[in-house]
């Protein structure tokens, strides 16, 4: 099987360019790399930014220190909730393409 990378090209309007540069970022991914994964069936996720590890260190810690039973509850629950959004949700369902409204 030959491996060698070839060109693909595709035309897109300024706001879809936009669109695909944002949402590359957001995911940690090149622009090419994102359109890639998203056309073979791949939905590629947000990475989450410093700021909501450096959020969920500073949550932890309040775990370890002498609070009440209630706020260590509270702050174990709200770990667990981030955690479920943010690190192990499902993968978004990927948007069926729509056809365009006029033209083949």
């Amino acid at each position: 099987m030959n491996n060698k990378k070839i060109g693909l090209y595709l035309t897109v309007t300024a706001a879809e360019k936009r669109r695909i540069k944002k949402n590359a970022a957001l995911c940690g991914l090149k622009q090419s790399e994102y359109i890639r994964q998203r056309a073979l069936g791949y939905a590629p996720k947000a990475v989450p930014p410093d700021a909501f590890y450096h959020f969920c260190e500073k949550v932890d810690a309040l775990c370890e220190k002498p609070f009440s039973p209630q706020v260590n509850e509270k702050a174990l629950s709200l770990l667990e909730e981030m955690e479920s959004i943010y690190i192990t949700s499902e993968k978004e369902a990927v948007q069926e393409w729509q056809p365009p409204v006029s033209g083949p």
